[in-house]
This record gives structure tokens, C-alpha cells and sequence, in this order.
């Protein structure tokens, strides 16, 4: 007798899908035992750098991966911006106290910015390094706490080291990067599941306790 996959129930939660068993001391725990270190990075706009500039990024990018005895992943999202509130504010502002010349530029800005909602996809792109450790264990939710702080300290013990060397090379070429601590990750993790929700801190609460 044929299902109707219409009519079946769900019976599984989002966190019975992912592979993630834990946040714990701003590091992702995988249900097979992995532990991940997240950098998120600060970015630039490498088409508006000039030549010797873009050589210089260049150069630095590949004297970091050069240096790397240990394996990472870099993602790149990239994700729509709905920048129309932006664009409602400037309607609403009043500029009284601006020049004629100055009210001319700030009437063109606007035109500018409703031309670019109407023309163009606005994006935005986040930038983050994850270092990986496999531990060998596998975690779950019936995991003891002293089977979790094991994995944690031998995962801490090799992923700070690295994390110290990649901040370094980052920031030789020109940007930042900082550890995601276990809110970001969480918050992270929502959105994705969750676009264009707002993140209830009690939700989250739920999910990864």
C-alpha cells in the first residue's frame, strides 16, 4: 500500500538530522567525534584594490596555505540582503540643516539605492576557517560530561596552536579573524535552519542543552 508522504508525520527534530552533538567552550562537537574550531574573518573588496595591492594579498594568502601542516576548510556564504528598510530611513529622514548642494547629493544617493533594490541582488558574504580534530570517540546526547570534557581537552590542547598560527597569517594580510564562541555557533546554526527568523535565546537553549 502506498504512502502519502503528504499526509506522514515528521517525527524528527532538525537536531536528529545535523551531525552536530555539541557546542561546548565556543568548539562544535560532531556526533562521530570531531571537534571544530571556527574563525569567522573580516573581508575586503579585492576588485577595488589595485594591482600592487591585489599581488601583496596574493603572496600573503599563499604564504599562509604554504605554512599549514594540518588540514582546514574555508567557507564562503554568501547570502540576499533586503537593504528596502535602508532605503524607507532615508525617506524619513529630514535635512534641514544641509546645503542646496548637500540636499542635491543626498536626493541622488537615495535615487541610487532604490535603483540598486530594483536592479540588482544586494549580497552579502561571511567568510570562515574551520579547524577540525578527530578524536576517534563518538559523542551523543547520552555522552557523560566527563567523556565530553576529555574530547574538549585533548581537542583544546591541539586546535589552539593553530588557531594562534592562522589569526597570525590572517592578519599579515591585512584582516582579522576571531574565534565564533558557542553563542555565535548556535546563532549560526539557527539562522541557516531558520532564514529570516529572529533568534529566540530560549529556542537555542532547547536545542543545544
Amino acid at each position: 500500500m502506498a504512502t502519502d508522504l503528504a499526509q506522514s508525520p515528521i517525527n524528527h527534530a532538525t537536531q536528529d538530522i545535523l551531525e552536530v552533538a555539541d557546542i561546548l567552550n565556543d568548539l562544535l562537537v560532531t556526533k562521530n567525534g570531531t571537534v571544530c574550531l571556527i574563525l569567522k574573518t573580516s573581508s575586503v573588496n579585492f576588485d577595488l584594490l589595485s594591482e600592487d595591492e591585489q599581488d601583496v594579498k596574493i603572496a600573503s594568502f599563499g604564504s599562509m596555505v604554504n605554512s599549514l601542516d594540518f588540514q582546514l576548510q574555508i567557507l564562503i556564504e554568501t547570502r540576499k540582503i533586503n537593504i528596502s528598510k535602508y532605503a524607507d530611513y532615508l525617506d524619513t529622514m529630514d535635512t534641514p540643516d544641509l546645503s542646496a548642494g548637500l540636499k542635491r547629493q543626498f536626493v541622488i544617493y537615495k535615487q541610487f539605492i532604490r535603483n540598486l533594490i530594483t536592479n540588482k541582488e544586494i549580497l552579502d558574504k561571511r567568510f570562515m576557517i574551520i579547524i577540525p580534530y578527530r578524536t576517534g570517540s563518538v559523542l551523543d546526547k547520552n555522552s557523560s560530561i566527563e567523556e565530553k570534557k576529555k574530547v574538549i581537552e585533548s581537542a583544546t590542547n591541539y586546535l589552539y596552536p593553530k588557531k594562534y598560527h592562522i589569526i597570525k597569517m590572517v592578519k599579515g594580510m591585512g584582516l582579522d579573524a576571531t574565534q565564533m564562541t558557542s553563542s555565535d555557533i548556535s546563532k549560526y546554526l539557527y539562522s541557516i535552519f531558520n532564514p529570516g527568523l529572529p533568534i529566540k535565546i530560549d529556542e537555542l537553549a532547547q536545542i543545544y542543552t
